[in-house]
C-alpha cells in the first residue's frame, strides 16, 4: 500500500511539472523557438528531481510541444497554421510537414531511359524517364529533400521548358498538381542510407519520415512519382477528419 501511495505521488510530480512548463510556455514566457532553461537549472525551477523533470519532458516531447536537440538542449516548438497543414488537399506535403522554414529550392536534373524500376512505379515503360533532385533549403542549410520520377510521355511537360530551373520548380511544386487529378500518399519511417547521406540534410537522429507520391493524370496514368524526405524530428504529420 505504502509503494502504491509512493507511485502516484511521483507520477503526480511530474505531471505537475509538465503542467507548469505547459503554462509557462502558453503564457509565452518561453515563446515558440526559444530553448527552455538547462535541466538542472530548471529542475531547480520546478523544486523536483533531475528524473522526475525528465519525464515530464519526454511528455512534452512525445505530445509534440518542445523538441530536443542533441547537444543542444530543449526547445519549444514552432506551431503550425491549420490552414497550413493537413495531407488531405493535394498539393507539395513537405510544406505541410516539415517543421522549418524552407525558403528557397536547389534542383538537379537528370535524363534517363526506362527500367525495370521505373517501369514498376510509373506502371508504364517510357522510353525517357527524368530523374529530378530537389533540395529544400532554409536559408543555405538543406532541410529536406525530395527524389522524383518524371514520366515524358505525360501531355502536361510539353509547355515546360526542363532546361529553366525556375520554371521546372514551379511546375513540380504547383503546376503538376493543377494538371493531376489525383494522387496517393504512403508514409514510412526510414534509416538514414549512404545515397541519403551524401544530400547533406540537417538531421540529428540518421532517421527520417518519407513521404512517397504518386501524381496521376485524368486517364489514371502516372505523372511522377516522388520521395520526399524530412528527418523525423523536425516532420508532423496531420489529418484532419470530421463526422
Amino acid at each position: 500500500m505504502i509503494e502504491n501511495n509512493r507511485s502516484k505521488e511521483k507520477a503526480a510530480r511530474y505531471a505537475v511539472v509538465y503542467n507548469k512548463i505547459l503554462k509557462l510556455i502558453q503564457d509565452g514566457l518561453y515563446p515558440e523557438g526559444s530553448k527552455l532553461p538547462n535541466e538542472p537549472t530548471l529542475a531547480e525551477q520546478m523544486g523536483v528531481s533531475r528524473m522526475t523533470l525528465r519525464q515530464a519532458l519526454s511528455l512534452l516531447q512525445e505530445d509534440g510541444i518542445i523538441e530536443s536537440r542533441r547537444g543542444i538542449g530543449n526547445f519549444v516548438r514552432k506551431t503550425l497554421d491549420k490552414n497550413n497543414v493537413g495531407l488531405e488537399r493535394m498539393e507539395n506535403p513537405i510544406y505541410k510537414c516539415c517543421l522549418d522554414p524552407l525558403n528557397a529550392i536547389d534542383v538537379e536534373l537528370i535524363p534517363g531511359i526506362s527500367t525495370k524500376y521505373t517501369e514498376r512505379i510509373l506502371k508504364r515503360k517510357v522510353p525517357v524517364v527524368l530523374a529530378l533532385h530537389r533540395y529544400y533549403k532554409d536559408g543555405d542549410i538543406v532541410k529536406g529533400y525530395c527524389f522524383s520520377h518524371i514520366a515524358t510521355d505525360s501531355d502536361c511537360l510539353h509547355t515546360v521548358d526542363l532546361n529553366n530551373d525556375d520554371e521546372l520548380i514551379n511546375f513540380m511544386e504547383t503546376g503538376i498538381y493543377e494538371y493531376a487529378h489525383s494522387s496517393v500518399l504512403e508514409l514510412r519511417v526510414v534509416k538514414e542510407t549512404a545515397l541519403l547521406k551524401d544530400r547533406k540534410i540537417e538531421n540529428n537522429s540518421n532517421v527520417f519520415q518519407m513521404i512517397m507520391e504518386t501524381i496521376i493524370d485524368v486517364n489514371g496514368d502516372i505523372i511522377a512519382h516522388n520521395k520526399y524526405y524530412i528527418p523525423v524530428e523536425r516532420a508532423v504529420l496531420k489529418v484532419y477528419r470530421s463526422k
